[in-house]
């Protein structure tokens, strides 16, 4: 799993901020000391305790799991968190509770909160061979934790109150009452900030001690080079076609990340004995996971899309494909030129909500802005239509709610194709029916 945000802050780089909240920063490290940074062992103004630390992050995880859901499999939360505690004991912050959860989504993506949270979804584990490449994305999203990224993003953000209080907290000064609200808006704010991603640098120093943190623990650091290969294959595929996963808006390129891995792999290397890969056990647990099995993906005969679990059909122009066979996606469609292309997504909605709530919500996961939007009827029933896009491309996408489901139906297409294009989109959303 976007926005290079923040630039890595080092010693007493506070400057961007409020000036009150500058000297409040600055006087925390003249009065109280800096803290030393573990992992960087840079020294650094740190107000937010760790007890306070790991609130917020408890706080922020449960808001979290409302917006994916977790996926609840006991074998899996087991071997996964057998993998995550060992790559965590080997980090440089070694006795934070850290917690290990798998949301349920095919969306590709991974990310930690502060306080020892670490998140993986369902899709980015089908992407992975086995449990050294799992250790190496454990240990970068650790390294995040244990480096204070998370911290640190979260007291630029804050205001001087907030940070007071939380500060209070943490010496057990603040009452329970106002010690939850502070915690509450200290763990929404995150909550927002999370997919914005810690910036090139400070994603960059994840990666090394990921890489680092992975062969200590006694896993092959080189599984960092197969799977940046393999991220890189599907960063471009996906960049070839109408949708960015979080994943890649919140990391440097894959073309970069690669050129750095050799020289790290090469300093673990001295530090690993053990070259662990346990790829038959991986591959074995792989196989247990919801993967879009043939009857949930439906089927695809000619120009026609049909997917009789979920009461779903849709048909495509002629000079159109169809192409069932992705995660992310129910079905996707290809026109007549590649670039002009598009998919059905389907999402389970945690709560009740309508499709002005649902767009909210994608808005969010995938990072967009609030762009312009409309209220429209269509056969499959009331909707909002986005319509978005860069210099490059075009893109149109119809929402709709029904029942404890969404569903997205986008459309890309060439800035110089628009107009060649856009009625065939218009048919395709026209001709998804819903039962």
């Amino acid at each position: 799993m976007t926005y290079p945000f923040f630039s890595r802050i080092r010693s007493l780089a506070i400057c961007s901020l409020p000036l009150i909240t500058c000297y409040l920063l600055l006087g925390a490290c003249f009065f109280n000391g800096c803290s030393r940074n573990l992992v960087t062992r840079n020294h650094q103004v740190k107000l937010i305790s760790e007890k306070t630390e790991i609130e917020i992050g408890k706080k922020a995880k449960q808001e979290i799991i409302k917006q994916y859901g977790a996926y609840n499999d006991l074998d899996w939360q087991i071997y996964i968190d057998q993998i995550g505690q060992k790559v965590a004991k080997a980090s440089d912050r070694p006795n934070l509770p850290y917690d290990f959860t798998i949301l349920d989504t095919e969306i590709l993506n991974a990310f930690s909160v502060p306080g020892g949270c670490v998140f993986i979804t369902r899709g980015m584990l089908t992407q992975m061979a086995d449990e050294a490449e799992l250790a190496v994305v454990l240990g970068h999203e650790i390294t995040h934790i244990a480096a204070w990224h998370g911290v640190d993003m979260l007291q630029k953000s804050l205001g001087l109150s907030t940070l007071t209080a939380l500060g209070a907290i943490g010496g057990m000064v603040v009452g329970a009452g106002e010690a939850a609200l502070v915690l509450a808006q200290a763990a929404s704010v995150y909550e927002n900030l999370y997919l914005m991603g810690y910036g090139r640098d400070r994603e960059l120093e994840a990666d090394h001690y990921g890489i680092l943190y992975a062969g200590r623990a006694g896993y092959d650091p080189s599984a960092a080079m197969t799977f940046f290969r393999r991220l890189n294959f599907i960063e471009r595929e996906e960049e070839a076609g109408q949708h960015i996963s979080p994943y890649w808006r919140s990391h440097p390129l894959t073309t970069d990340r690669l050129k750095r891995a050799a020289r790290w792999i090469a300093q673990s290397e001295k530090e690993t004995s053990a070259r662990t890969y346990n790829r038959d056990k991986y591959q074995q647990m792989i196989s247990r996971l919801p993967q879009g099995e043939v009857a949930e993906k439906g089927t695809v005969s000619g120009k026609h899309y049909d997917n009789r679990p979920f009461g779903l059909t849709l048909d495509v122009p002629s000079g159109w494909q169809l192409d069932n066979s992705r995660i992310q996606s129910l079905v996707g469609f290809v026109g007549p030129k590649d670039e002009v292309r598009g998919t059905l997504q389907r999402y389970k909605l945690a709560d009740e909500m309508g499709v002005q709530d649902f767009a909210s919500l994608m808005r969010k996961q995938w990072g967009f802005p609030d762009f312009p939007s409309r209220d429209v009827e269509y056969p499959a029933g009331h909707g909002l239509l986005w319509q978005y896009g860069s210099s490059y491309f075009k893109y149109r996408s119809l929402l709709l709610v029904r029942g404890s489901y969404g569903y997205v139906i986008t459309c890309q297409i060439p800035v110089d194709d628009y107009f060649q294009y856009i009625v065939d989109c218009e048919k395709i959303m026209r001709s998804f029916k819903i039962e």
